[in-house]
């Protein structure tokens, strides 16, 4: 047998396993001359099944996070200008960073010194928060007190609150916090329950499910997405991706 090049087997590899499985007949005879290659390397050069395989994982992924950028860039009004969500800095600002969050995880609270530096040393940007209750009943909980917290005008002192309590976020917790910020329990409970609240709750659920975001934090701008605790080096470097994108 004539062996190609160990880079023309390891094309041969991937696209096999990328043929879809209704075209595999009328490609009978490539199929059994790649097995056939296949077999050869499984004895004599095991190594290049696994690189092809890699190399196959690597363009799927690739092709997933495009495919994210281009739902990013079809979402942005949604994510970036929606009805509800909690933002800081100027609304002409010429950069928004999206954060999806949940007040009980912990990669959240880890990265929140960094997210409140980068707004407040970067005075043209606008840092948009979707709440995104993922870990159970009191994240949810405490999810609807934010909300609820920003039409009294106290969100980022709560805000901030939550995610610097030590200790277990259950409901009483939550609440004591937000009386120790200065809101209105009363109302803050009221509002809690809202339509308005629930909507923006499930709305940003959606997004999430849409884009494919499954953990917090998550960390978009209109042509990029970070997943986990970025620092604020790799957010600033975001921001400016994004503004040099236009």
């Amino acid at each position: 047998m004539n062996l190609p090049s160990r880079a023309v087997l390891a094309f041969l590899i991937a696209a096999l396993a990328c043929l879809p499985w209704t075209a595999r007949d009328a490609r009978a005879d490539t199929e059994e001359e790649v097995a056939a290659l296949i077999e050869y390397l499984r004895q004599k050069d095991p190594e290049i099944v696994l690189e092809a395989v890699q190399a196959w994982w690597k363009e799927q992924e690739e092709y997933r996070e495009r495919q994210q950028v281009e739902l990013i860039a079809a979402n942005w009004e949604a994510l970036a200008s929606a009805e509800g969500d909690p933002a800081i800095g100027p609304e002409d600002a010429d950069a928004v960073l999206v954060e999806f969050f949940d007040y009980r995880c912990g990669f959240c609270k880890r990265v929140l010194g960094d997210v409140m530096a980068l707004a407040e040393g970067d005075s043209r940007l606008r840092i948009v928060f979707k709440e995104f209750p993922i870990l159970g009943p009191p994240s949810v909980v405490a999810a609807r007190a934010s909300l609820a917290a920003d039409r009294q005008g106290k969100w980022t002192e709560f805000h901030v609150a939550l995610m610097t309590a030590s200790g277990a976020l259950d409901e009483d917790r939550i609440m004591d916090i937000a009386a120790g910020v200065g809101l209105d329990i009363a109302q803050l409970r009221a509002d809690m329950e809202s339509e308005a609240v629930t909507a923006v709750i499930e709305r940003n659920h959606a997004l999430a499910q849409q884009l494919g975001i499954r953990g917090t934090p998550a960390f978009l701008v209109k042509n990029a997405i970070v997943p986990g605790a970025a620092s604020r080096e790799q957010l600033a470097e975001l921001v400016a991706g994004a503004r040099e994108a236009g």
